[in-house]
């Protein structure tokens, strides 16, 4: 009887929200046409044109997606106080954090601001990007055990996704009131997740498992999917502005806390735990390749592993005093692979190789925080770690394909990502590569660390407690 009453209440919501128009909610946000005013350089054209897109899409004032928006926003409300309701009866809200990735974990500050909380009961549900591998690679499901070992040993609680015969669990089978999501694209999972965000059980959280670094508009800031849902925890300034100024969607849902992950940086540099094989006084190097090898979208072709991947070894091998650690994106492998230039035991051979070096290691796990802090340089061709790294304020050599044009490589950057891509040393070659290495780990020099300092600065918030900003925020909601 009781959920049918609650069916009814959602339905009577549904129909009073057919009349509601965007306009009004044009006016809540105060959005004007000069905000939309742009006075930028010729080589953001892409950019801006997705920008346009939006902006075009937003002043059409009714359409269907915006119809849907609000009415799912409408829901969240009821939804948010019927979790206030079970505050009240002394009951806890039990907040799910979904993993698909290891490596892709963005909320350990928060699950330890909820730990300290009255109200809030966290756990984590472990799924798997990879799960359609797991018949046909054993390697795969076996990667995913040794996951759900590693979060259980970090003093988690965790649940698998999956029963031992490699079955799909439900989400709604783990009874959660909120559901933090670090993916957009959860239907990844065989669908199973797909519509983790349009949902009438729970409320959903969206905090991204990287900085946005990319060109990709739709996927960032006009995504249906992370509008609908409860709230959108966004990491930098620059993002926010972009959501609130130029999202068809209007940053509805957005609220500028600052990035958890970010939070690892501001602990006592002795609390910092690396592996114990890099742990012997050496200066450390981190190369971290990205999967994006002959992507369709060109503009985002970032990757340089297929050139570089034997020079790695070599670099490794010429240097005994200096430790290096190869950090590569979890889908390089599946890219090497389906592209025939490495198969699975190839690269799981190469890995071997890394290991085996008395100054090699190969690092899958994704708390990489402390790892970044001990270290004193990264090699890179990746998005995420672009904003990542930027706090520890040492050099980063950024590899650029040498068969792409640095005009068509700077549009598969947002605006954020090509500010900060300029505080970096760009490497087109193998002698780039060499020439700034020696520069920085022989010769002790970094002529641009007080720029990255200060662009560190005017970009990031909240470093240190943006996961307890979070925990406050939703506390004053579930409590008001």
């Amino acid at each position: 009887m009781k959920n049918k009453i609650k069916n009814k209440i959602k339905y009577i919501c549904y129909r009073l929200l057919s009349n509601f128009t965007f306009g009004e909610l044009r006016k809540q946000f105060d959005i004007s046409k000069k905000s939309a005013e742009l006075k930028l350089l010729p080589e953001y054209i892409n950019y801006e044109i997705n920008r346009a897109n939006g902006i075009q899409l937003r002043e059409q004032i009714t359409t269907p997606e915006i119809d849907i928006l609000l009415k799912f926003q409408t829901l969240n409300k009821i939804k948010e106080i019927e979790l206030k309701n079970k505050v009240k009866n002394g009951k806890k809200i039990r907040v799910c954090f979904v993993v698909t990735y290891i490596s892709k974990i963005a909320f350990d500050s928060v699950y330890k601001a909820m730990l300290k909380s009255d109200i809030f009961e966290p756990f984590i549900v472990l799924y798997d990007a990879q799960e359609n591998y797991f018949k046909d690679f054993d390697f795969e499901w076996q990667e995913h055990l040794q996951a759900y070992e590693i979060l259980k040993n970090k003093g988690y609680s965790v649940y698998d996704g999956f029963d031992e015969n490699k079955n799909f669990i439900p989400l709604y089978t783990f009874k959660p009131d909120i559901v933090f999501s670090s993916d957009i694209n959860m239907d990844v999972i065989q669908n199973h997740l797909s519509n983790i965000y349009l949902n009438t059980n729970y409320l959903t959280c969206y905090l991204n498992y990287s900085i946005n670094t990319a060109n990709n508009y739709p996927y960032h800031y006009n995504n249906r999917g992370v509008a609908t849902g409860w709230k959108m925890f966004v990491e930098s300034r620059e993002d926010y502005t972009e959501l609130m100024k130029y999202s068809k969607f209007c940053g509805v849902n957005t609220i500028l806390t600052g990035y958890p992950k970010l939070d690892a940086y501001a602990k006592d540099i002795h609390e910092c735990v690396i592996p114990s094989k890099i742990d012997n006084g050496k200066p450390i190097v981190i190369i971290a390749p990205h999967f994006s090898i002959k992507l369709e979208q060109e503009h985002r072709n970032w990757a340089t592993f297929h050139h570089y991947y034997q020079y790695f070894i070599d670099l490794v091998k010429s240097n005994p005093n200096i430790n290096f650690v190869f950090k590569p994106h979890p889908e390089l492998r599946h890219r090497l692979h389906w592209l025939n230039i490495m198969t699975m035991d190839e690269f799981d051979k190469y890995v071997e190789e890394w290991n085996s070096l008395p100054n090699g290691l190969y690092c899958y796990d994704g708390d990489y925080i402390d790892l970044f802090r001990k270290s004193d340089l990264l090699i890179q061709d990746s998005g995420s770690f672009i904003g990542e790294w930027l706090p520890t304020d040492k050099p980063c050599l950024y590899l650029i394909d040498y068969e792409r044009r640095w005009r068509t490589y700077l549009e598969g950057f947002s605006i954020l990502g090509r500010k900060i891509l300029n505080k970096y040393y760009l490497c087109h070659s193998k002698a780039d590569i060499e020439k700034y290495f020696k520069m920085i780990m022989f010769d002790k020099q970094d002529p641009m660390k007080e720029e990255r300092i200060k662009l560190k600065d005017e970009l990031f918030i909240n470093i240190g407690c943006a996961g307890q900003k979070i925990v406050d925020y939703l506390t004053e909601i579930i409590t008001d």
